[in-house]
Protein backbone atom coordinates (compact mmCIF):
# COMPACT_ATOMS: atom_id res chain seq x y z
CA UNK A 1 0.00 0.00 0.00
CA UNK A 2 1.02 3.30 -0.74
CA UNK A 3 2.08 5.69 2.37
CA UNK A 4 0.42 8.68 3.63
CA UNK A 5 3.07 11.14 2.98
CA UNK A 6 3.12 9.48 -0.76
CA UNK A 7 -0.61 9.85 -1.39
CA UNK A 8 0.00 13.52 0.20
CA UNK A 9 2.92 14.56 -2.47
CA UNK A 10 0.32 13.23 -5.26
CA UNK A 11 -2.93 15.09 -4.20
CA UNK A 12 -0.51 17.93 -3.79
CA UNK A 13 0.86 17.55 -7.15
CA UNK A 14 -2.41 17.71 -8.69
CA UNK A 15 -3.63 20.47 -6.70
CA UNK A 16 -5.14 19.22 -3.89
CA UNK A 17 -4.96 18.77 -0.28
CA UNK A 18 -4.74 15.98 1.93
CA UNK A 19 -8.19 16.36 3.97
CA UNK A 20 -8.99 14.69 7.33
CA UNK A 21 -11.46 13.33 5.10
CA UNK A 22 -9.35 11.87 2.69
CA UNK A 23 -7.02 10.69 4.95
CA UNK A 24 -9.69 8.88 7.07
CA UNK A 25 -10.18 7.27 3.75
CA UNK A 26 -6.73 5.84 2.92
CA UNK A 27 -6.79 4.64 6.72
CA UNK A 28 -9.77 2.62 6.01
CA UNK A 29 -8.00 0.92 2.91
CA UNK A 30 -4.98 0.44 4.56
CA UNK A 31 -5.97 -0.99 7.50
CA UNK A 32 -8.83 -3.17 5.59
CA UNK A 33 -6.98 -3.90 2.39
CA UNK A 34 -9.67 -5.24 -0.96
CA UNK A 35 -12.50 -3.75 -2.64
CA UNK A 36 -15.30 -2.28 -0.50
CA UNK A 37 -18.42 -0.22 -1.87
CA UNK A 38 -18.84 3.18 -0.96
CA UNK A 39 -20.97 1.95 2.31
CA UNK A 40 -18.53 -0.18 3.41
CA UNK A 41 -16.01 2.16 3.84
CA UNK A 42 -18.49 4.87 4.87
CA UNK A 43 -18.82 1.94 7.89
CA UNK A 44 -15.58 1.53 8.56
CA UNK A 45 -15.03 5.34 8.56
CA UNK A 46 -17.85 6.70 10.79
CA UNK A 47 -16.52 3.78 13.58
CA UNK A 48 -13.10 6.42 13.19
CA UNK A 49 -14.83 10.05 13.02
CA UNK A 50 -18.05 9.64 13.99
CA UNK A 51 -19.26 12.87 12.53
CA UNK A 52 -18.48 12.53 8.81
CA UNK A 53 -21.52 11.66 6.62
CA UNK A 54 -22.13 9.71 3.80
CA UNK A 55 -21.85 11.93 0.50
CA UNK A 56 -18.62 13.90 1.74
CA UNK A 57 -17.19 10.04 1.97
CA UNK A 58 -19.03 9.70 -1.71
CA UNK A 59 -17.62 13.04 -3.01
CA UNK A 60 -13.97 11.93 -1.87
CA UNK A 61 -14.07 8.87 -3.45
CA UNK A 62 -14.85 9.93 -6.85
CA UNK A 63 -12.24 12.58 -6.96
CA UNK A 64 -9.92 10.16 -5.93
CA UNK A 65 -10.61 7.51 -8.24
CA UNK A 66 -10.49 10.36 -10.83
CA UNK A 67 -7.02 11.44 -9.56
CA UNK A 68 -6.56 7.84 -10.00
CA UNK A 69 -5.37 6.75 -6.13
CA UNK A 70 -7.92 4.94 -5.68
CA UNK A 71 -9.16 2.22 -8.48
CA UNK A 72 -12.72 2.14 -9.23
CA UNK A 73 -14.37 -1.03 -10.17
CA UNK A 74 -17.69 -1.00 -12.26
CA UNK A 75 -19.66 -3.83 -11.41
CA UNK A 76 -22.77 -5.14 -13.52
CA UNK A 77 -25.20 -5.21 -10.60
CA UNK A 78 -24.79 -1.37 -10.54
CA UNK A 79 -22.78 -1.00 -7.04
CA UNK A 80 -19.15 0.20 -7.72
CA UNK A 81 -16.45 -1.43 -5.16
CA UNK A 82 -13.23 0.70 -4.60
CA UNK A 83 -9.53 -0.54 -3.94
CA UNK A 84 -6.72 1.74 -3.46
CA UNK A 85 -3.96 1.79 -6.45
CA UNK A 86 -0.79 0.80 -5.81
CA UNK A 87 -0.71 -2.38 -5.23
CA UNK A 88 0.62 -5.67 -7.22
CA UNK A 89 -0.45 -5.89 -10.65
CA UNK A 90 -3.97 -7.73 -10.77
CA UNK A 91 -7.43 -8.12 -12.67
CA UNK A 92 -10.56 -8.85 -11.19
CA UNK A 93 -13.11 -11.77 -11.33
CA UNK A 94 -17.10 -10.42 -10.54
CA UNK A 95 -20.15 -12.87 -9.57
CA UNK A 96 -22.97 -11.65 -11.15
CA UNK A 97 -25.24 -13.14 -8.65
CA UNK A 98 -23.91 -11.80 -5.24
CA UNK A 99 -21.36 -8.94 -6.92
CA UNK A 100 -18.50 -10.97 -4.97
CA UNK A 101 -15.08 -9.43 -6.46
CA UNK A 102 -11.92 -11.19 -6.21
CA UNK A 103 -8.43 -10.29 -7.56
CA UNK A 104 -6.40 -12.84 -10.46
CA UNK A 105 -3.03 -12.53 -10.51
CA UNK A 106 -3.00 -13.75 -14.46
CA UNK A 107 -2.86 -10.76 -17.03
CA UNK A 108 -4.84 -11.69 -19.90
CA UNK A 109 -2.96 -8.44 -21.40
CA UNK A 110 -0.21 -10.26 -22.01
CA UNK A 111 -1.14 -12.71 -24.46
CA UNK A 112 -1.75 -9.40 -26.80
CA UNK A 113 0.12 -8.70 -29.30
CA UNK A 114 1.09 -4.98 -28.11
CA UNK A 115 2.57 -4.27 -32.22
CA UNK A 116 -0.35 -5.01 -33.52
CA UNK A 117 -1.91 -1.59 -31.58
CA UNK A 118 1.29 -0.30 -32.41
CA UNK A 119 0.68 -0.78 -35.98
CA UNK A 120 -3.06 0.83 -35.73
CA UNK A 121 -1.19 4.07 -34.00
CA UNK A 122 -2.25 2.84 -30.74
CA UNK A 123 0.02 3.70 -27.35
CA UNK A 124 -1.56 1.60 -24.60
CA UNK A 125 -1.20 3.36 -21.29
CA UNK A 126 -3.38 1.11 -18.84
CA UNK A 127 -5.70 -1.43 -18.99
CA UNK A 128 -8.31 -3.18 -16.54
CA UNK A 129 -10.02 -6.47 -17.47
CA UNK A 130 -13.04 -7.98 -15.68
CA UNK A 131 -14.07 -11.18 -16.40
CA UNK A 132 -18.17 -11.71 -15.30
CA UNK A 133 -19.52 -14.94 -13.77
CA UNK A 134 -21.11 -16.57 -11.10
CA UNK A 135 -19.44 -18.18 -8.17
CA UNK A 136 -19.83 -21.48 -6.77
CA UNK A 137 -22.55 -20.46 -4.28
CA UNK A 138 -24.50 -18.84 -7.22
CA UNK A 139 -23.79 -20.83 -9.86
CA UNK A 140 -26.72 -22.36 -11.75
Amino acid sequence: MKDTGRLEAELKKKGYKLTEQRRLIIEVFSENPGHHTAQEIFDLAKRKLRSINFSTIYRNLELLSALDIINKLYIESGTSHYELCGGTHHHHIICKGCGETREMNICPYESLEEEKLNELGFKVTDHKFKIYGYCSKCRP
